[in-house]
């Protein structure tokens, strides 16, 4: 099935919102070609937006044969279409969504190819009850117009090319402008080039006549320390001024960033995955990065970029997950759409979000029980020996009973707060 997602946005910076998910049906096959998402984020009054342009002759027959029409069908059963259209009518605007098609027109050197444009009028022609197929209602029905080039509107209009002119005019000012920055910057780099040459004096040749004295030799180190710190700074400019994003360490990290964001846009846009997994070899990644710059390119750098763009594509409602691994330069990354993350994977990643003063608390905790298990179990131990030793109440005799006492008093006091009530009894008797 041929189905396009259409969205609303009013707002450039707000969220789109969903309309309906439409099908050709009028005809069955449209002579274009839509994408899987559609965002109508526009309105127009434009004469060339009216559903009723195509039926009237007159200077616009050379515009109008460019558009090409059809109906589409909602399919998810929300019944938008008929208040979205009521919308519409009741403005007298007709909604305008742009995109990228694959039938545009050709780039040429003084225009660039543009747009596809898809307009929804707020005034239809009336549908053709002949060929409307069997079941369909016609209040779900939405007539649209295709256009493959913005560019055709602007071919035929005097202002348009006047616009353009004007374009093309600042767009070579800023060349030039751009140019001249350029020298400038190349001369002023060759002129402190030339004073940094000039600074370093020759160094005579060493006299025996010449005494400078160890004050003399001290000024003259110092001397010579400026000049080749000063060489120094001139060769780091250069070097600042020559760097690129796009190679070293820096095109790596950027080229692995673009990879992730692709395939997380692929993903977000695929309503039948629920998870993807990301694979990450350090070894394979830093091949193209210089040896200098290879301790910079590192594997906590990438799975970093990895939560990055899970955060910023998922928008906050992804889950991403790293896999145990056996290698230090191996990485395998779980990322889940909301609602569809396996509980135990939650329930290690809650964990792994816990700050460390918590998890040293239930440290703690857990220590402090395990501990007075283990004096309860000594208590118990002593009273069962005590109670064994003293036979004079299960009618046995007891043997060493006049042997000295050769506990500590500390002892002697823990062993009488242990003693149950009888044997406290049995002392004073």
């Amino acid at each position: 099935m041929n189905e396009t997602t259409i969205l609303l946005s009013g707002d450039p910076k707000a969220k789109p919102e969903f309309l309906a998910t439409v099908e050709p049906t009028i005809p069955r096959q449209l002579p274009f070609s839509l994408p899987f998402e559609l965002v109508l984020d526009g309105y127009t009054r434009e004469p060339w937006s009216s559903g009723k342009t195509n039926q009237n002759n007159g200077d616009q027959q050379q515009q109008n044969h460019e558009w090409q029409t059809g109906y589409l069908v909602s399919t998810d059963g929300r019944n938008r279409l008929s208040g979205f259209m009521q919308y519409l009518q009741g403005r007298k605007k007709a909604a305008v969504a742009k995109f990228e098609a694959s039938d545009a027109l050709p780039s040429s050197s003084t225009t660039p190819s543009g747009k596809a444009i898809l307009v929804v009028p707020y005034d239809p022609p009336p549908i053709p009850s002949e060929e409307l197929p069997d079941g369909v209602d016609k209040s779900q029905l939405m007539f649209v117009k295709y256009l493959r080039d913005e560019n055709i509107l602007k071919r035929d209009d005097p202002n348009a090319k006047k616009l353009q002119q004007q374009k093309m005019l600042q767009q070579q000012q800023k060349l030039m402008q751009e140019k001249q920055k350029q020298h400038q910057q190349q001369q002023i780099m060759q002129q402190k080039k030339q004073q940094s040459q000039k600074k370093i004096p020759s160094q005579p040749a060493p006299s025996s006549n010449r005494r400078g004295g160890l004050l003399g030799n001290l000024l003259g180190a110092q001397r010579r320390t400026e000049n080749h710190l000063d060489m120094v700074r001139g060769s780091k400019s250069t070097n600042d001024e020559a760097f690129d994003p796009t190679t070293g360490a820096a095109g790596c990290i950027n080229a692995f960033r673009d990879k992730i964001s692709a395939e997380f846009e692929k993903f977000k846009s695929d309503s039948t995955t629920f998870t993807t997994k990301i694979s990450i070899s350090l070894g394979a990644m830093v091949k193209s990065v210089p040896i200098d710059e290879r301790e910079k390119v590192t594997m906590d750098v990438f799975k970093f970029t990895v939560y990055e763009q899970v955060e910023e594509v998922g928008m906050d409602q992804w889950i991403a997950a790293k896999e145990p691994s056996e290698f230090m330069d191996e990485c395998v990354i779980n990322v889940y759409k909301e609602g569809h993350c396996p509980e135990d994977v939650l329930e290690d990643v809650n964990k792994g979000e816990l700050p460390d003063e918590i998890k040293g608390q239930a440290r703690h905790l857990v220590e402090a029980q395990s501990k007075a298990i283990q004096r309860k179990g000594k208590k118990k131990d002593e009273q069962m020996e005590k109670q064994a030793n003293m036979g004079e109440d299960n009618g046995m005799v007891g043997l060493n009973t006049n042997k000295r006492d050769r506990r500590t008093l500390e002892q002697i006091q823990t062993d009488m707060q242990g003693e149950n009530e009888d044997v406290k009894k049995s002392r004073f008797q």
